[in-house]
């Protein structure tokens, strides 16, 4: 069974590398590389699986669900620079990656995170498998 929780963030991040010149990062980047940054209404998926409890139904307790991911992932991005916080090139592959790590972490036990969407733009979607 899989259960999806809906979760919404506001952060900055400038897209960057440090191994590639200025130059180099305006050519892979844009407008995205400038300095300053630039800021998102992020909104993530998360997907749970897992098999119901027999006694509730449910293959997790929501709220409980809930003060993981805010205490695993919200308080640490919210209005936030992502750039301060993530050591990786700030892109939606792979915070989606990174937010699922930290969220795989923190649900060990039961229900499991199946994949993470992060929703960057009403264009730019990213989702782990």
């Amino acid at each position: 069974m899989k259960l999806g929780r809906v979760y919404r963030f506001e952060a900055a991040h400038r897209l960057v590398s440090s191994k590639l010149s200025d130059e180099q990062n305006w050519q892979v980047y844009g407008k995205c590389s400038r300095e300053g940054g630039h800021g998102h209404n992020y909104e993530v998926l998360v997907i749970f699986e897992g098999d119901p409890d027999p006694v509730t139904g449910m293959i997790l307790d929501r709220a409980e669900a809930d003060r993981r991911v805010e205490e695993r992932l919200l308080r640490r991005v919210d209005h936030h620079d992502l750039n301060e916080i993530i050591e990786e090139v700030t892109t939606g592959e792979n915070l989606a990656w990174i937010f699922h790590g930290w969220l795989s972490e923190v649900f060990t036990d039961g229900a499991r995170v199946a994949s993470v969407e992060l929703v960057e733009t009403p264009r730019n979607r990213f989702i782990t498998l």
